[in-house]
């Protein structure tokens, strides 16, 4: 049987982090297949989106502490899972839970954004499907090298005009964009996926009064690994993993013509660029 892209192949048993059931090759922002990246959240307040996030545990979500004003109620929040699209969502393989709390990193500052890190316990643990599944964590004795091509996804704003994901970027873009604020950065090793950053900030710049990411400079990524101690004595039963990354050739990319769009209103936004940027802790 073939499946359509809104489908999912049926799996026999649950899928181990950093395993993905769908995937394919996607390049320069263009629309994720449903179901390519399963860790992948939308963190929501009142209903609207306002940062990503990444699935590590059956109760808990990893974030950017700057996502979560501290006097705000966690009733506030909600966390979608299995999206692949931020309005219109027709499938029944997506949940919205609510959230049980909201810890961030105590030596988190919001002037600096040193240690822009957060944890969102779910209110209740979900069960993992081929949509919904955790990535994995990176050993605190871990660095990704320079060279080394991983992925950011998220539900960025690609249009100063205040469109959300409606449009891919342009061919060459190679950072994320507003919106994509506590989304992974995922690096690859022998078909696993591991969590080498969080979105944390970005160069901005208003021209007539329209504010977007800066072009020419690279995002900040909170490097998750430099707060194992801490995040092992939140979430229990995590396991970190060491990896000996690899740096292989880039293949050219795929481009995107100048004047394409994408389907209306889909996401994740996908981009695939080389490590030469800045992880924080």
């Amino acid at each position: 049987r073939c499946f359509q892209d809104n489908e999912i192949p049926p799996f026999s048993s649950p899928p181990a982090c950093g395993q993905r059931s769908v995937s394919g090759r996607i390049l320069n922002g263009q629309t994720a297949k449903y179901g390519t990246w399963p860790w992948q959240v939308s963190v929501q307040r009142q209903g609207f989106h306002i940062c990503g996030g990444s699935l590590v545990s059956e109760s808990w979500v990893m974030s950017a502490a700057h996502c979560f004003a501290q006097l705000v109620a966690n009733s506030e929040y909600q966390v979608q899972l299995g999206n692949n699209w931020i309005v219109s969502e027709t499938s029944n393989q997506t949940l919205s839970s609510s959230v049980k709390q909201i810890i961030l990193h105590p030596s988190y500052d919001n002037a600096s954004f040193f240690a822009d890190i957060a944890l969102v316990e779910l209110e209740n643990p979900i069960a993992f499907t081929a949509v919904m599944s955790p990535i994995c964590l990176l050993d605190a004795s871990v660095h990704v090298p320079a060279g080394k091509s991983c992925w950011v996804t998220g539900w960025g704003n690609i249009n100063p005009q205040g469109e959300w994901g409606m449009k891919p970027p342009r061919d060459g873009e190679s950072t994320s964009a507003l919106g994509d604020s506590g989304g992974p950065l995922v690096c690859k090793e022998n078909d696993t996926w591991y969590l080498a950053g969080i979105v944390s900030w970005l160069l901005l710049t208003t021209v007539n009064g329209a504010t977007s990411v800066a072009p020419g400079y690279p995002g900040v990524y909170n490097r998750p690994n430099a707060h194992n101690r801490w995040i092992q004595e939140n979430v229990p039963g995590v396991n970190f993993t060491v990896v000996n990354f690899t740096v292989k050739s880039v293949n050219p990319l795929t481009t995107v013509p100048p004047n394409s769009a994408g389907p209306s209103a889909i996401i994740p936004r996908v981009l695939l660029f080389t490590v030469l940027l800045w992880l924080s802790d």
